[in-house]
């Protein structure tokens, strides 16, 4: 009888500190990103400062290979003339040439920061490269690697899909594409003309207003609108007749479709989840009995971690998968969207 009252116990702490795990658990849970991704702490904004473009792409290649290796100042980070030309549109004959020239550019680049002793510290953003046959290896400092690959409220970062920005050919469409995404989720934000032209790193040759809108606002905004997932529009603001700065209204564009090529009842099923969301369900079913198979030898775990990359990126794996994930989600847990 005392063994059956134990027992009777023991399942009521269970099934009590049950729901708890899970919502302590999605607290702790690092969130992690596909190599499809491109995640970047918002203080990286200042290494596009009149950077080439092919230096700007080398970076964003460069940040899902440091997040996903987990990367140490020690270890090489390749990336092969045929990756690059395949990323970013250009033919494989001049990638290497371009992938060089960029590479030598970027080794003579540095910036600054204040350490935890508040002491101004300047640091180059490559340690070196080595040139393969194939492509470049480059080795970056610690304090890079972390600005690639730690991501908290403490240190805030912008992410935004790999194939996307790479679509882009403009020097500041780059820059603003990064800024429009760091505040998409406002729908706007305001900045001054000198911080304007600060962020972007933008030459004395452009002080004039008309030539900065002519030849680096519009032409970067309709690039961005035309080749990626946001419309980005702008209007001055003014203190009496002097324009001292814009607004920028930053809505994304509708999705038609979620997988390319998929059906509309493909279309209904996958949607857009929150990063809170993402980290709460990704959890949940890890439990879910249906889609246990999908585990494999991972543990509860790396399960979840598994199905958050999915949740957050349908098209990373077979649209079978990614379908089995979603109809547990919507009919497996309490979720609503």
């Amino acid at each position: 009888m005392y063994f059956y009252r134990f027992f009777d116990l023991i399942l009521l702490l269970l099934s009590t500190l049950y729901p708890l795990y899970l919502l302590v658990f999605s607290f702790m849970k690092i969130t992690t990103y596909p190599p499809s991704w491109v995640v970047m702490q918002n203080n990286i904004q200042e290494c596009f400062k009149s950077m080439s473009v092919n230096e700007k792409r080398l970076l964003i290649l460069s940040s899902p290979l440091a997040r996903t290796q987990d990367a140490t100042e020690k270890d090489a980070i390749i990336i092969t003339a045929e990756d690059f030309s395949k990323e970013c549109g250009i033919t494989q004959h001049s990638a290497y040439a371009q992938l060089e020239k960029a590479s030598k550019s970027l080794i003579k680049r540095y910036f600054s920061y204040h350490n935890e002793k508040n002491k101004k510290v300047l640091s180059n953003w490559v340690i070196d490269c080595t040139y393969e046959s194939g492509g470049i290896a480059i080795r970056f400092p610690e304090v890079v690697l972390f600005m690639l690959k730690e991501f908290d409220k403490v240190n805030p970062y912008t992410k935004y899909k790999k194939d996307i920005i790479l679509r882009l050919k403009r020097d500041y469409s780059f820059d603003l594409y990064h800024l429009a995404k760091k505040f998409q989720a406002m729908g706007r934000f305001e900045i001054s003309l000198e911080d304007f032209r600060n962020e972007l790193g933008v030459p004395d040759s452009y002080n004039d207003l008309s030539n900065l809108k002519k030849r680096v606002i519009q032409p970067s905004l309709d690039e961005i609108t035309e080749q990626t997932d946001i419309n980005v529009t702008y209007e001055n603001i003014k203190s009496g007749r002097a324009v001292v700065g814009f607004r920028f209204t930053v809505k994304e564009k509708s999705k038609l479709k979620a997988i390319e090529g998929g059906d509309q009842n493909t279309v209904d099923m996958f949607c857009k989840m929150t990063d809170s969301q993402i980290n709460t369900y990704s959890s949940i079913l890890s439990n879910v009995h249906s889609i246990s198979d999908l585990a494999g030898n991972k543990d509860y775990q790396a399960f979840a971690v598994w199905i958050s990359n999915i949740l957050r990126d349908p098209k990373s794996v077979r649209e079978k998968t990614a379908k089995r994930i979603f109809k547990a989600l919507r009919t497996e847990t309490d979720f609503k969207g």
